[in-house]
């Protein structure tokens, strides 16, 4: 793991209340997809107890020609500052860091909550990019449309471009925003992932979200007999 010094690029809103922000990549900086890096302020605009560290899933691609983080904007100092500094301030980031990466052997089911969806949107553009041809099928649960991080990629990737993959988006809030909605409503239960998963024995599992959320989900899997080995995941802390 190596430290980087690399400037700041760019920032935009990519659901209600969650950013993502662009860095330099150097050149030397290889990950693979899945993988996170800890971020690291010059200076805080605003008090945060937690100080100007943080670790971020890397939301962008291997391939890709920048580094992309994505995170829900809590109001914590950290996060504000983030929104604020100015575009060319020099950040330092250290990694890459993390063991939950893609099994290219075996079929692969993402069962992502809210934020936890920035690992996969690396594995599966990664994918796109390597034309790997390995069975994935995501389920992303959010309470609502306006949350769903990404959603419109998944829909195109699922449509029109990535071969062998299925996307399968629930929201499990009762909101009037959520009227016309006539996908799935369900949680992540057995039922919901039978469903969509035939092979459940073949495939790989992994899980990003809050902790309560995998914690659930890992013991719906055990509960199904899903071997150990063949359930990955990281839990999302707090989001400050």
């Amino acid at each position: 793991m190596q430290k980087y010094n690399v400037r700041f690029l760019d920032r935009y809103h990519v659901a209600e209340n969650t950013m993502a922000f662009e860095f330099e990549k150097p050149e030397d900086f290889t990950f693979l997809a899945g993988q996170h890096l800890s971020l690291a302020l010059p200076e805080l605009m605003y008090e945060d107890e937690r100080g100007e560290f943080r670790t971020f899933t890397i939301s962008a691609a291997p391939h890709a020609k920048t580094l992309l983080i994505t995170t829900r904007m809590t109001g914590s100092g950290f996060k504000k500052t983030l929104a604020e500094m100015p575009l060319k301030t020099e950040v330092s980031i250290n990694g890459p860091m993390g063991e939950m990466v893609l099994d290219e052997n075996a079929p692969a089911v993402f069962l992502a909550g809210g934020i936890g969806i920035t690992p996969f949107r690396s594995m599966l553009l990664e994918s796109l990019h390597v034309g790997q041809k390995v069975p994935m099928t995501l389920l992303y649960s959010n309470r609502n449309p306006d949350v769903a991080a990404f959603h419109s990629l998944f829909v195109h990737l699922a449509n029109m471009q990535l071969e062998n993959f299925t996307y399968v988006p629930t929201l499990t809030e009762d909101d009037p925003r959520n009227k016309k909605w006539t996908g799935e409503r369900r949680l992540f239960t057995s039922d919901l992932i039978h469903d969509y998963v035939s092979n459940v024995d073949e495939c790989i599992f992994y899980m990003g979200g809050p902790p309560t959320l995998v914690d659930t989900v890992t013991k719906t899997l055990s509960d199904m007999g899903i071997d150990d080995e063949r359930i990955r995941s990281e839990s999302f802390w707090g989001y400050e």
